[in-house]
């Protein structure tokens, strides 16, 4: 095994939820007589802690809880992030990590309740040490994510933990902490963005990072 603790990014990496959160988005422009502003800029808001969705998406602060409602209500309605499934052999890997001794941490945009409820939800708190997700304060990166996911490690195995995620900011984050980044080609990430942040490795399947992340030479 190549690392013996990996942080893990949820939204496209884990789980295919970009379809949902763009239509959740869509719903929360709806409900503040914002404009579509079409897949790619809602793609790219995946991935942020969500006052720099809004702020990315014009929507201003006095609107902030209307496009929250309008999220609710979408969510209400169609039963919304839930229904986001984990990509074809994701509980397998995982399955198999856990199975060989790998810590795992959730490190999520998302806030750190909804990071539990999604463990919860596919089955995979027993899995994870931990989870780690947007505090208030954090900027428009992951780095604050990434390093308190990465603090939820034991100190011995912090600089041998490697970052999993498919989008830029998970790179920087992992850049930031002075750990390693793998790059999941499956997710939102613009490639060229993504290899920007010098990934160790890109796997182009769930199989392929399989394949690397269990091999036993270390990087």
């Amino acid at each position: 095994m190549r690392h013996p603790a990996l942080l893990f990014d949820l939204d496209g990496t884990l789980i295919d939820s970009t379809a949902a959160i763009r239509a959740g988005l869509r719903a929360s422009l709806a409900a503040v007589g914002k404009a579509d502003p079409g897949d790619a800029e809602l793609s790219a808001c995946i991935g942020l802690p969500l006052l720099h969705v809004w702020l990315r998406l014009g929507i201003p602060h006095d609107q902030h809880d209307a496009a929250v409602e309008g999220y609710r209500r979408w969510a209400d309605a169609t039963g919304g992030q839930r229904l986001a499934r984990p990509f074809p052999g994701i509980d397998a890997l995982l399955r198999r990590l856990d199975a060989a001794g790998c810590l795992m941490v959730l490190a999520t945009a998302k806030d750190p309740q909804a990071a539990g409820r999604a463990l919860e939800r596919h089955g995979w708190a027993g899995l994870f040490a931990g989870h780690a997700g947007a505090e208030p304060g954090d900027g428009p990166d992951k780095r604050g994510v990434v390093a308190r996911a990465l603090a939820q490690l034991p100190p011995a195995l912090r600089s041998q933990a490697a970052m999993v995620g498919d989008m830029p900011q998970d790179g920087d984050g992992a850049a930031a902490a002075g750990i390693a980044f793998v790059a999941c080609g499956w997710g939102c990430g613009v490639p060229a963005a993504v290899a920007a942040q010098r990934p160790v490795f890109t796997a182009a399947s769930v199989a392929e990072l399989a394949d690397w992340l269990l091999s036993a030479r270390r990087p």
